[in-house]
């Protein structure tokens, strides 16, 4: 298998830092919001599927993180590129990889600059729960920039829940606070939407959504709280540390009232959903 630096392109300019929001969760970011391990696993068995992928093909996944995806993929017949503006996160994720294998490469990278990638030679573009932090016109033009002349696959993952799930529940209020202070949060759904249909534009086919996988969990409006309480911002935006904390105590307030406690314990399913489109071959 060719090494994946060949791929590569030259010279690579990675960012110097991250914001704290991201680099400050990568020790704890897969026990807060990470998805079980065969979920996992099936994600990379769909996204091969869906991408009709041959042995040796690159794979690019933006906004790789710790690699609990992304680790899949090195295990497959593939190239893959892992980028992601968080080297903690990134460390991480070397430390599930061999690093004798030829076939992977990580790339600490900001999604809304150049991705450093050679043009016309990836034959999948993946990113799972990431793309709404990214400008999208910026994601399309590289998307389509890097992905191969005989055409390529762009995949977008994301997690759907009940909407009278705890999480659900909690967004959603979190998401009506924001607003009320002038806010706009960012919405992963919708923002996978308008790149589809920025996509199409440019005469790309949508691949209809797929539900990769379904597991059943169980949710305290507390998990809510402590996981926003541990990030700086909320929603993708960053807030004054005040604001952000008097949203979290009406938060707690509300979730108070209507669970019956914090500690309350409430059932629900979540699915992984796969969702994007077939990039046209250039003539």
């Amino acid at each position: 298998m060719r090494k994946i630096i060949e791929e590569i392109s030259r010279p690579i300019t990675a960012v110097k830092y991250s914001p704290p929001s991201f680099d400050c969760q990568a020790d704890t970011y897969d026990q807060r919001v990470g998805l079980p391990e065969i979920v996992c696993r099936e994600i990379v068995g769909a996204v091969l599927a869906i991408a009709l992928v041959q042995p040796g093909d690159l794979i690019v996944e933006v906004g790789a993180g710790t690699g609990a995806i992304g680790k899949w993929f090195v295990q497959s017949p593939v190239r893959y590129v892992g980028l992601d503006l968080s080297q903690p996160m990134l460390d991480i994720f070397r430390m599930h990889l061999d690093s004798e294998a030829d076939n992977w490469k990580l790339i600490q990278a900001d999604g809304n600059q150049q991705w450093p990638m050679t043009d016309s030679t990836v034959r999948v573009i993946f990113s799972s729960r990431a793309i709404h932090l990214l400008e999208l016109e910026h994601v399309v033009n590289e998307s389509f920039r890097i992905a191969r002349s005989e055409g390529a696959a762009l995949l977008l993952g994301r997690v759907e829940r009940q909407k009278e799930s705890v999480k659900a529940l909690m967004q959603q209020q979190m998401q009506h606070r924001l607003q009320q202070l002038g806010f706009q949060g960012r919405k992963g759904e919708q923002k996978q939407r308008q790149l589809i249909e920025l996509c199409c534009q440019r005469g790309a086919k949508v691949i209809d959504p797929v539900v990769v996988s379904r597991w059943k969990v169980a949710s305290t409006p507390w998990q809510s709280l402590n996981s926003w309480q541990q990030k700086e911002g909320l929603a993708g935006i960053h807030l004054p540390s005040d604001i952000q904390q008097e949203i979290l105590n009406d938060l707690q307030i509300w979730a108070e009232a209507n669970f019956g406690g914090l500690d309350q314990r409430v059932e629900s399913e979540e699915a992984y959903v796969l969702q994007g489109v077939y990039l046209p071959p250039i003539d």
